[in-house]
């Protein structure tokens, strides 16, 4: 995950930043499932793909917090790109668009 967090921050984060990064996206994903829990059912949570992923986010903090079964995980994703099992229930696939460099304005 801190792969993942160092990429999506364009690398330009100091290291000695990154235990911290990870800390907030994980209490984010925490605060998240528990909100969920307290709300009235069924509930329906609209978020980034790593905070939905069964295997990263908020669903692992649901079941930390002992919801009950039932729980799904729908993630959209660009046409041509792998989404596991272990990442979600059900892929939306979505048309690819064309490759970006998102980080180049932050680079100069």
């Amino acid at each position: 995950m801190l792969e993942d967090i160092r990429e999506s921050h364009c690398g330009l984060l100091p290291e000695t930043q990154m235990p911290a990064m990870l800390a907030v996206q994980q209490q984010r994903d925490r605060r998240m499932a528990e909100r969920l829990m307290a709300a009235p059912t069924p509930a329906l949570l609209l978020a980034g793909a790593f905070h939905v992923r069964k295997d990263l986010g908020v669903p692992l903090h649901l079941k930390d917090l002992g919801a009950g079964e039932g729980n799904v995980v729908l993630i959209l994703a660009e046409a041509g790109k792998t989404v596991t099992a272990e990442s979600a229930d059900y892929v939306w696939y979505t048309a690819a668009q064309p490759e970006q460099d998102h980080c180049a304005k932050l680079r100069r």
